[in-house]
């Protein structure tokens, strides 16, 4: 992590990001909801691809063996390892990008861009800072991983600023909520599979994404660090609705 390549990416990224918004507030937001389904495919289809042949680039990771009781390496191909699978708080967002997509329900819609506006504008600008180790152990995740962050990122923002929604403080609510039930899915989920897999974290909500970060990390132990979390990821979300908050609080004053 910021290194030379990680710096250099990054620089770039945000430039994208940059590029993506003055290009993309032009588009409706329709538009928007398939270009970011063209974009999501061939994210995936790279990750895909890559793990496929990863035996040629010796790519290994450890994971346990029920029948032995010990973590076992295993190099990858033919499959995606799990720890890559769509549960992270950015690559859900491909589920949303599908369903904006398909469906006709304008309060289902609305529900998941209320979601979608924190969670990619921040979520995606963290991924970028903290990157995961495997991001930058191939130029091809590398150009996978920081190019689709760098893309829902400046879709957020688009959000923020498109006139097609005025967001309000149900919106905000209603986005608190749904953080709130997500940190209960991926509960279930890391514990689904932590037989199976070694260092299960989705959503992080196990360890931190790296060592050694401050105010974020396991110094003193799970509690304190969840607690640290959530005050971090209340911060996040109030700050990227702050404008229909303050609007919202206006709003009687303004009538009398």
């Amino acid at each position: 992590m910021f290194g030379l390549k990680h710096i250099i990416v990054l620089v770039v990224s945000l430039a994208l990001v940059v590029v993506g918004v003055i290009f993309g507030r032009k588009q409706k937001l329709s538009n928007l909801y398939k270009i970011l389904l063209v974009i999501g495919i061939i994210s995936e289809t790279i990750k895909v691809v890559y793990y496929i042949l990863s035996n040629e680039h010796s790519v290994a990771t450890y994971k346990y063996d029920p029948a032995t009781g010990n973590m076992i390496e295993v190099y990858f191909g033919g499959y995606l390892p799990k720890t890559d699978l769509p549960f992270h708080l950015c690559s859900i967002q491909i589920i949303f990008i599908f369903i904006l997509n398909l469906s006709k329900n304008e309060n289902l819609k609305r529900l998941l861009l209320s979601f979608m506006l924190p969670t990619c504008l921040i979520g995606g600008f963290m991924a970028m800072v903290i990157p995961t180790s495997s991001s930058l152990a191939s130029w091809w995740l590398t150009f996978q991983y920081f190019g689709y962050h760098a893309c829902i990122m400046a879709f957020a923002i688009i959000l923020m600023i498109t006139k097609e929604i005025e967001f309000n403080i149900k919106d905000y609510l209603k986005a608190m909520a749904m953080l709130f039930a997500t940190f209960f899915v991926a509960v279930y989920l890391n514990s689904a599979i932590a037989d199976y897999v070694h260092n299960v974290n989705f959503m992080y909500v196990v360890n931190p994404p790296v060592d050694g970060l401050p105010f974020l990390n396991k110094d003193h132990g799970w509690g304190v660090y969840m607690v640290h979390y959530a005050l971090l990821a209340l911060f996040a979300l109030t700050l990227c609705y702050i404008k229909p908050i303050i609007n919202h609080f206006r709003k009687p004053k303004a009538s009398e």
